[in-house]
């Protein structure tokens, strides 16, 4: 089944990988989806392969009823012909110097293959460190830096990441708390796979419980601000050549804007009021 798992063009000799998914429940702030993207677009990032097949086939559903195309696998046609098989997003891109990009989709099923072919290519590049970015929402102060917490694979690298200023995480310690998709990979890189390492960072996105007058949350949807403090550590740690004043500035743009809204609301609704200056 191997042989089934993934799919490259090339194999350019990589020491680090970051890796994002869509459409999945750690998405806050569209920091796992977002992310990457943002980086493949400002890099010019190449396509180099993608998992395979097989994992398309083990790993997902057609469809989840009430959800309309959500899930469904991708297709496109021209002039009434198909162009493509049904295919999955889980593409791996060179970014240059060493850095390789992941933008995946989020598995259903069988996480067992899944993380196969992850660290199958983990391997086949040749990456010495793998970080998964990620993103929950929580009514976090917009002008502040974003909380960065961290979970990690092998306790030897706990020293070096302490030097980065993040929150190592007791997530699941005391009450039942299921995976994302980050944390399950870096916990079968722990049990499964300790040749590799690999480490998650969830950064919080503003977002609060009461909804604005058109009746959408109260937050940044695409938080920059994230994007820039987990790209700001991970620009030290891999000793990445990325420029990321564009990420400041939208992330301070987004950041005022907000303020500005719940300046409004906090006016006129006492209750909203007492949670945003909480």
């Amino acid at each position: 089944m191997s042989d089934d798992l993934l799919v490259f063009q090339e194999k350019p000799q990589a020491q680090y990988m970051i890796a994002g998914w869509r459409r999945q429940w750690s998405d806050g702030g569209e920091i796992s989806s977002g992310l990457p993207q943002y980086l493949i677009d400002q890099i010019g990032a190449k396509r180099i392969g993608k998992m395979g097949p097989e994992v398309s086939k083990l790993c997902y559903p057609f469809q989840v009823p009430g959800t309309h195309d959500m899930y469904r696998p991708r297709v496109a046609y021209l002039d009434g012909l198909p162009t493509g098989e049904m295919r999955r997003e889980n593409c791996f891109y060179d970014a240059g110097n060493g850095l390789i990009i992941f933008l995946g989709e989020e598995p259903w099923f069988r996480i067992g293959v899944y993380g196969e072919a992850f660290f199958q290519a983990v391997k086949e590049l040749g990456v010495s460190q793998t970080v998964a970015v990620e993103g929950y929402n929580g009514a976090a102060p917009p002008d502040l830096e974003r909380s960065v917490s961290c979970i990690y694979s092998h306790t030897h690298m706990r020293e070096a990441l302490e030097k980065h200023g993040l929150r190592f995480s007791n997530y699941g310690s005391q009450s039942r708390n299921g995976p994302t998709i980050g944390m399950a990979l870096v916990t079968m890189a722990h049990y499964r796979y300790p040749e590799f390492e690999m480490f998650r960072l969830g950064a919080m996105a503003p977002m609060y419980p009461f909804l604005a007058g058109d009746s959408d949350p109260v937050g940044i949807t695409k938080d920059h601000r994230a994007f820039y403090d987990i790209m700001r550590r991970l620009r030290s740690m891999f000793k990445l050549d990325i420029n990321l004043t564009e990420l400041m500035a939208l992330g301070e743009t987004e950041s005022r804007e907000l303020e500005e809204t719940l300046e409004n609301i906090a006016s006129s609704n006492p209750g909203a009021k007492e949670i945003i200056d909480r």
